[in-house]
């Protein structure tokens, strides 16, 4: 019989500033405004022996895969809807997502690091001692910025299925609370704008790189002739931070990279929902 942990805790109540979804208490000249969030950590591991990996692998070691998520589930957010958001890490973190999240979090764990190349074997746990090559497959979904408009989750994934070395990619999901809806970069930015956009972020690169010339850019390690608009962005503060993963526009090495661009400067560029999120003093 499988056996599965899945571990629940209320993770935390936030008071946010200034919200239009809140209950407020007024004292003398000063107002606090409370928007409460409430989300479940859920967590889940599963070990595997893999039998036949040594033919792949050509090495006597025995071969093991582990798969882990943890998951940072939303409850409540201020009394809003959030049945879209939800809908949406469900569907980030496994490629067939189920009707709930906890058989989302089952499917994915009967689907570990290997399993399309070898038969697994479920295990309690692996061996500690001796030497052993470990395949994983980490899944991390978690809130990392908001404000009284919007929540950002990231969708971190870390996997490694016998090469050189692992690979840790993220995705992100930025949600309005006023219109309840997921800003997908269609939504974000108006259409026939990439060139503006790919100007700002070679702009910002640069500035973080302290160079004056794209060319300049490969002598951080950055391929200069590579830089693209990612689909992969996040609002922050006054932002857009456009997020590259490893090998998108530079070695694997470099790691990850983060292009935080003013909203400002690509003002033209955003939808009026958007400009409606970031250009709000009460952040």
């Amino acid at each position: 019989m499988k056996a599965l942990y899945i571990s629940s805790s209320i993770l935390l109540s936030i008071i946010a500033v200034a919200c239009s979804h809140k209950s407020s208490y007024t004292s003398n000249e000063s107002t606090i405004s409370n928007f409460q969030i409430v989300q479940t950590v859920k967590s889940a591991t599963r070990n595997y022996i893999c039998k036949g990996a040594n033919a792949v692998f050509a090495d006597s070691l025995p071969i093991y895969s582990k798969v882990h998520l943890t998951i940072q589930w939303p409850e409540e957010l201020g009394g809003i809807n959030i049945q879209p958001l939800q809908d949406s890490i469900i569907t980030a973190i496994y490629e067939t997502p189920k009707t709930s999240i906890d058989e989302t979090i089952l499917a994915a764990l009967d689907s570990p690091e290997g399993s399309d190349t070898y038969i697994m074997e479920e295990i309690d746990s692996i061996p500690s001692e001796g030497q052993t090559m470990t395949l994983y497959r980490d899944k991390i979904a978690s809130a990392i910025t908001f404000s009284p408009s919007y929540i950002v989750y990231q969708i971190m994934t870390a996997s490694y299925d016998g090469g050189a070395h692992g690979m840790t990619v993220s995705r992100f999901i930025n949600y309005d609370f006023d219109s309840t809806r997921v800003i997908t970069p269609q939504l974000a930015f108006k259409a026939g704008c990439d060139e503006t956009l790919l100007k700002a972020i070679q702009e910002q690169l640069m500035a973080m790189c302290q160079v004056r010339s794209l060319n300049e850019l490969d002598n951080y390690g950055i391929f200069s002739n590579q830089i693209f608009v990612s689909p992969e962005f996040y609002l922050q503060g006054y932002n857009i931070v456009f997020h590259y993963n490893p090998y998108d526009i530079a070695p694997y090495s470099t790691g990850s990279i983060d292009v935080s661009v003013p909203y400002y400067t690509i003002r033209k560029c955003l939808s009026p929902e958007v400009l409606r999120l970031l250009s709000s003093t009460e952040i």
